[in-house]
């Protein structure tokens, strides 16, 4: 938490030492696809970006962060970029203030490597999901860079293919996609970057009494 609250207005240019923003973003947004969706959460939101990058396809977005300082950078962020669908608020990642089974995506974007138990946090996330929702998650291939532990607050130096699969497991997901993006620029962005998409197995079945809004039941 002191960590947040001390690099927040700096938090992407810190970021940017270590993963390509750009080529993450636009793989999202083409494992996304261009189909609008109903709703999207954003766990450990940060500056507020990947709720910004979406908003043009959810219809309600909502964000959650312990800092508050974060949250302010990233209301200011979606002010700024006339984000006017999505809302972030103060919450903890592995009890979120929100409803379940109520998301069609929940993402998780470069977090996990903070986490003193990221199963559990993968757990909760697939319970937010509604039947054949995503769950995208952005994190570290394994590494060996231990001063990230003690300069940047890191309690996982990286997650394998493997790791990441069994937790999806664990949770009711199945892996669908993992793409790698290999470090690049400075001499010390010795990091590649994973991402990771699961889907919820439960079925999703058309409520004939809705045209707009599918049913939440399960098969």
């Amino acid at each position: 938490a002191e960590y947040f609250s001390e690099n927040a207005a700096s938090w992407d240019r810190i970021r940017s030492l270590h993963v390509p923003d750009r080529a993450v973003e636009a793989a999202l947004l083409k494992l996304v696809g261009k189909r609008p969706f109903q709703s999207m959460l954003d766990l450990g939101t940060g500056t507020g970006r990947l709720l910004e990058i979406f908003a043009p396809l959810y219809r309600r977005g909502v964000g959650i962060d312990m800092s508050r300082e974060m949250l302010t950078v990233a209301r200011a962020n979606l002010d700024k970029a006339g984000v006017a669908n999505a809302q972030v608020r103060q919450g903890d990642i592995f009890s979120p203030p929100v409803e379940r089974n109520a998301f069609d995506l929940v993402t998780i974007h470069q977090v996990l490597h903070y986490l003193d138990d990221p199963a559990r946090a993968i757990g909760e996330a697939a319970r937010l999901l509604r039947p054949s929702g995503r769950l995208v998650i952005v994190d570290f291939a394994p590494h060996n860079l231990e001063f990230l532990r003690d300069q940047h607050a890191h309690m996982r130096l990286g997650f394998s293919d493997r790791q990441i699969a069994d937790w999806f497991e664990e949770a009711g997901l199945d892996l669908e996609e993992s793409q790698e993006f290999e470090p690049r620029g400075q001499a010390e962005a010795r990091l590649t970057v994973k991402l990771w998409l699961g889907r919820d197995r439960r079925l999703l079945i058309a409520d004939p009494s809705n045209d707009t809004l599918p049913a939440r039941e399960t098969a």
